[in-house]
């Protein structure tokens, strides 16, 4: 329907005439002059207005009726004679009810109003921004992605079973797939929200329930089932795990990824993590219909490597992460993205949440955790585990390289030994504080053969005045890189040949210490995955002494760099003088 420009500026007036009667009436209930039984009278009147209003501009109406009306109904209830208490108290709850079609907190404190074990309420200072991030998601174009992760119990699985519900009296058109790693869990939520759409606190909050009669279910099965009416191809609520097939479903409001990772048995599990990031590139992020479907994150952070921290990771690429007013969340410069990390124990030590974790309780969970899984689950900062030593959390990174680094670089190359080792050899240039930054790297698993040329441009190139080679095979190719480089008249480099006697995991334990405080890596922002560079820090970053390595070709090169040219073992000797007696 299209108006005209007559018919918008009537309409504008109409809403005007209607706000400034609404903040008249406001007025009046403020006024301590006027009776009590009149302000009943008048409450009527503002939410008889209030129905106008939400015709035409919903979200606004429900706006000032959250903002102006509810504190002063709650005034009137608290500061009235007992006769009228009631009363008011209906107004106050009705109210309440008329916010809770667009105003998210609202309808989940309507929702809990009767129940004896409430959640928002006990729980809002630390609730609250994943409340308002929720309800912002479902109307603001721009939010696309929303991560969030808690400790264990704060409810964040159930604000986002409440929101599967709230969306569906939105309208009974939107289709949400949710998701997690145990039948269990995805079909205990599915059954909670059935039972939410079915209550006659639901139906009161979206009137069109009320004609179901507590049976709105055209299809009901306990994962996947259809409102009756609804205009969507096959479900309105789809769930599955991890390993369930999604293949042909699509979701119009949301897509809830929730507990992913099946807790501390499959933290340190590289395959379980690697595996739900996969499918998430190749068939998840696809099930959405359009833009207006947005993704929810939600969960426990179990390790930096699991599906919360690669979202994050991700999206950071697309628009910086910014701080925002509140410790806890941050959003991404172009608004496409929020992502809410909230402690057990905040900066003073002091619990962020008493009803869950007391401060005792949660003093002692500190205590008798490991440091590792403390960090991750309860802190929501993860850090590498146990043996990763060399994991981004424990070297130094930068964005930008300084601009007093030296014009020469130095570098190693440590050859393979097997078909399925890395020919490695990181480069690196230095400053005069003694730190060496990793600039570049030749990083494959290929014959020697077909790297020579590579390694003769990245002598040239990065101008490298002095390689090490570790070669433990029969072929000197110190002299046949040498032979290369004076074709190409190229005389700088002085090569210095290696046989090595010390096995690896040795050389990379004695020198670890010199890699952790002078040498400093590319951030994990600006490397490239499919890359040399990024296949170089995968592998030195996923490092662990405390289990065996796929790969440790890598972090192995660096430490040679460390043990050859940081401590000067392979420096050559300068010749000197003797006076001999005749």
């Amino acid at each position: 329907m299209s108006y005209k420009v007559g018919d918008k500026i009537q309409i504008k007036r109409q809403e005007t005439t209607l706000e400034q009667t609404f903040n008249d009436i406001l007025s009046v209930l403020r006024s301590p002059k006027m009776k009590e039984t009149d302000k009943l009278t008048w409450c009527s009147s503002a939410l008889s207005i209030l129905e106008e209003m939400y015709k035409k501009n919903e979200l606004g109406s429900v706006k000032v009726a959250k903002h102006k009306l509810i504190p002063i109904l709650l005034k009137l209830v608290e500061g009235s004679q007992v006769e009228n208490m009631a009363s008011f108290f209906d107004f106050y709850k009705k109210t309440y009810c008329f916010c809770a079609r667009r105003d998210f907190e609202c309808f989940v404190d309507y929702i809990e109003w009767n129940m004896p074990k409430k959640v928002l309420s006990n729980r809002r200072n630390v609730l609250k921004p994943y409340v308002d991030a929720l309800n912002r998601i479902a109307f603001d174009d721009k939010l696309q992605y929303l991560i969030v992760s808690y400790a264990p119990s704060m409810g964040k699985s159930y604000l986002a079973t409440l929101f599967t519900a709230w969306g569906y009296g939105l309208s009974i058109n939107n289709s949400v797939i949710r998701m997690s790693y145990s039948d269990e869990l995805v079909l205990g939520f599915s059954r909670t929200v059935k039972g939410i759409i079915c209550s006659p606190e639901f139906a009161e909050i979206f009137p069109l329930f009320k004609l179901y009669n507590g049976k709105p279910f055209e299809v009901e099965r306990e994962s996947d089932w259809k409102i009756k009416n609804a205009n969507v191809p096959k479900s309105n609520h789809i769930a599955r795990t991890r390993s369930g097939s999604t293949t042909g479903e699509r979701a119009t409001f949301a897509i809830i990824f929730d507990d992913m990772t099946k807790g501390a048995e499959e933290a340190n599990s590289e395959s379980v993590h690697k595996g739900i990031y996969d499918k998430w590139n190749t068939e998840w992020w696809n099930r959405r219909d359009s833009q207006r479907c947005k993704y929810i994150f939600v969960g426990t952070m179990w390790t930096p490597e699991d599906i919360l921290n690669r979202i994050i990771e991700d999206r950071n690429k697309v628009s910086p992460l910014q701080e925002t007013d509140n410790p806890y969340v941050m959003e991404s410069a172009d608004k496409s993205t929020i992502v809410i990390r909230v402690p057990m124990l905040d900066k003073d030590h002091k619990t962020t949440c008493p009803e869950v974790y007391p401060q005792d309780i949660a003093e002692q969970i500190e205590q008798n955790t490991d440091p590792f899984l403390f960090s991750c689950v309860y802190q929501q900062d993860p850090i590498a585990p146990t043996g990763r030593e060399f994991a981004w959390e424990c070297i130094r990174t930068y964005t930008d390289t300084p601009n007093n680094l030296t014009p020469n670089s130095m570098a190693t190359l440590d050859t393979a030994r097997k078909g399925k080792d890395n020919v490695s050899m990181p480069i690196f240039k230095n400053d005069n504080n003694g730190n060496h930054y990793l600039i570049d790297a030749i990083y494959k698993q290929k014959p020697m053969d077909d790297l020579y040329d590579e390694i003769i441009e990245k002598i040239i190139d990065n101008r490298i005045t002095t390689l090490v080679i570790e070669n433990n095979i029969d072929t000197s190719l110190k002299n046949l890189l040498t032979d290369k480089l004076k074709v190409k008249n190229v005389f700088w480099c002085t090569i210095i040949e290696k046989y090595n006697t010390v096995k690896k995991e040795e050389r990379i334990k004695n020198n670890r210490g010199i890699v952790q405080k002078q040498i400093v890596f590319p951030d994990k922002s600006i490397v490239r995955p499919n890359t040399d560079m990024g296949r170089m820090m995968d592998n030195i970053t996923k490092y662990s002494f405390d289990k065996p390595n796929l790969h440790d070709d890598g972090i192995d090169s660096v430490c040679m760099y460390a043990s050859e040219i940081i401590m000067g073992k392979s420096t050559l000797s300068k010749p000197k003088a003797i006076r001999r007696p005749f």
